[in-house]
């Protein structure tokens, strides 16, 4: 039976260089954010490029759409839970039917990076409260932990960081996929403008440490606002990073 892997993330979270790992694999058929079609349009206020106008608009729609990739391959899909909240998180069927991942970055980080690219984005769409709401959907789910990622700790050690990660997800650990061209995937053209460091990354890097710059936070009073809000919720999870 094929493996259907989803990575539940925030923006600004690393997520799209975790997924360049899936596509350099060459054992998945990767979506890049299926769900964000049902959340916006190229008419949206949020930066879009070459907009995908093959994917279904609808929840049902992306998720059959999905389920029936997984019948002909194994399938890891990246996505933000704000996209299709409502509907994820009563959808407990589908959620059944793969491995569930998580990923968070610090809040602080993520928003900083966030409004470098979109500076007018809504408190919801930092994205940290709807990963935790689908993280304890998932858990009850479940019954146990899901699995969490900090995307420091695979900033700081990715070859350690994905061998776990792959002992977890019960699938090899292939080397050559830690590598790659600089090069923008298919998966990323409608959202590219997002992904300039990815897509001129030939690996995962560790940033030149250096302390987050938390005055940017009290230059734009909305910042600290969306930090205040959102950093209870990072703090949650990362008590169960692996």
């Amino acid at each position: 039976m094929n493996k259907m892997i989803g990575l539940w993330a925030h923006p600004r979270s690393r997520s799209t260089v975790l997924e360049r790992v899936f596509i350099e694999r060459g054992d998945f058929e990767v979506f890049h954010e299926p769900f964000a079609h049902m959340a916006f349009t190229e008419a949206s206020a949020i930066p879009s490029d070459e907009w995908d106008h093959s994917l279904p608009t609808t929840y049902e729609g992306i998720k059959e759409h999905l389920l029936t990739a997984k019948e002909r391959s194994n399938v890891f899909h990246k996505d933000m839970c704000y996209h299709c909240l409502d509907d994820l998180k009563v959808d407990l069927g589908f959620l059944a039917q793969q491995a569930n991942i998580f990923l968070i970055r610090e809040p602080a980080s993520s928003i900083i990076s966030h409004h470098r690219v979109h500076p007018d984005m809504p408190i919801q769409a930092i994205g940290h409260k709807a990963l935790y709401d689908i993280f304890c959907v998932v858990t009850k789910l479940t019954g146990t932990v899901p699995y969490v990622i900090n995307a420091d700790d695979l900033a700081a050690e990715p070859e350690r960081v994905i061998r776990k990660l792959c002992d977890y997800l019960e699938i090899e650990f292939l080397p050559h996929a830690m590598t790659w061209k600089r090069e923008c995937p298919p998966q990323w053209k409608t959202w590219r403008s997002w992904h300039v460091a990815a897509e001129n990354s030939e690996r995962i890097i560790s940033p030149a440490k250096q302390q987050i710059d938390m005055t940017v936070l009290d230059q734009f009073p909305k910042l600290r606002e969306l930090y205040e809000y959102h950093r209870t919720f990072y703090a949650r999870m990362n008590e169960f990073c692996q």
